[in-house]
């Protein structure tokens, strides 16, 4: 009597459980156990971040990985137009305040930073970097988030 046509093979038992660990969430890990989206951003001395417009989520954290591709110190910092002006009056009564903080990072020449943030309601934001003349030469970017 043969036992091959009322069992499945071995062969396609163990196939059948890796295709199930690799499916999605099936032992691979959730997006969120792999942490957050990764952006990457360039900064140039041409007053410019590239890619210059972002859509993202309502309640999505974003890793942005912030790379200087210029020869001066250039920041990625991110605020409604509000918080862009305060940016902004900061370095002018400072002079070369340094803005690492939850909102943005300074980045070196040649060198890349990454910091996360969390976008918590929909609306507009921009990305500035508020070295003396950077900002009023254009250097933002636009970020949408989205429902």
């Amino acid at each position: 009597m043969s036992l091959s046509g009322s069992r499945p093979s071995f062969s396609i038992i163990v196939f059948t459980v890796v295709l199930a660990a690799c499916a999605p969430g099936g032992g691979g890990g959730s997006p969120t156990e792999q942490g957050p989206r990764t952006i990457q951003v360039g900064m140039t001395d041409e007053l410019r971040f590239e890619p210059a417009e972002f859509t993202v989520q309502a309640g999505e954290t974003l890793r942005f990985e912030v790379t200087n591709e210029g020869q001066i110190v250039h920041e990625f910092l991110i605020g409604d137009e509000a918080a862009q002006d305060e940016f902004e009056m900061e370095m002018s009564e400072g002079g070369s305040m340094r803005h690492d903080t939850d909102a943005g990072i300074s980045v070196e020449p040649g060198e890349t930073e990454t910091f996360e943030y969390t976008f918590e309601d929909a609306g507009q934001l921009l990305a500035g970097c508020h070295e003396p003349g950077h900002y009023d030469g254009g250097m933002m970017a636009t970020i949408t988030v989205e429902e």
